[in-house]
C-alpha cells in the first residue's frame, strides 16, 4: 500500500511541476508579444513585472519541491 501512495505522490508532483511550467511558458507567451516591437516605456514596465512574476514562481516552485509539497504548489499558485 505504501508503494502504491508514493507512485501516487510521485504522479501528483510531476502533474504539478507540469503545470507550472505551462504557466510559465504561458508568461513567455505574453513577453513575446510585448518584444515584437520596440518597446515603450510603459511596455518596458510590463515586461520587467512578467520577468519578476517568472522569477517568484520559480522562487516557490524551488522552495515547495525542497520541502517536498509539490501537489500543493499548483493549487496556491494564482497565475494567468
Amino acid at each position: 500500500m505504501e508503494a502504491r501512495q508514493a507512485a501516487k505522490d510521485v504522479s501528483a508532483a510531476h502533474e504539478a511541476l507540469i503545470d507550472i511550467f505551462e504557466r510559465i511558458e504561458n508568461f513567455f507567451k505574453r513577453l513575446e508579444t510585448y518584444t515584437e516591437v520596440r518597446p515603450s516605456a510603459g511596455m518596458t514596465d510590463i515586461i520587467v513585472k512578467i520577468m519578476v512574476e517568472v522569477l517568484n514562481i520559480l522562487g516557490i516552485a524551488t522552495k515547495e519541491i525542497k520541502q517536498g509539497r509539490t501537489s500543493e504548489l499548483s493549487i496556491s499558485l494564482d497565475l494567468y
